[in-house]
């Protein structure tokens, strides 16, 4: 195959939709590579640990992480994601004792991924 060829068979592609919508939260103590590592549970108050997020075909806008404690919002912060590609994104936060939860929301509002975890 030319690079012709190569390049107008790519072409032809352009124009399929988009891979459905992907969605994902993982938790982890690091951010190795730009992938959560050591990610076993249970974690302990004082720790610090990552909620990282892979999303793709949500729209462009933002995605927020929610933190909980006990129901109690403890933080929230918005990412800019584009529609064009997959994104990977990520927060942390110290831990304390208590029930948490994360929860991701995508650019039209919808909760896209969700965890909960308690921290001794």
């Amino acid at each position: 195959m030319t690079g012709l060829e190569f390049l107008m068979s790519a072409r032809a592609f352009a124009g399929e939709p988009a891979a459905a919508p992907v969605a994902t939260l993982t938790l982890g103590r690091r951010i190795v590579n730009r992938e959560p590592v050591d990610g076993e549970r249970p974690f302990s108050a004082g720790e610090q640990i990552y909620a990282h997020s892979t999303v793709a075909g949500h729209g462009a806008g933002f995605i927020e992480h929610v933190w909980t404690r006990d129901g109690v919002e403890i933080s929230r912060h918005y990412m800019p994601v584009g529609d064009d590609r997959c994104w990977r994104t990520w927060t942390r936060h110290r831990l304390s004792a208590g029930l948490h939860a994360i929860e991701v929301f995508g650019p039209d509002g919808r909760r896209l991924a969700a965890t909960t975890f308690t921290v001794i």
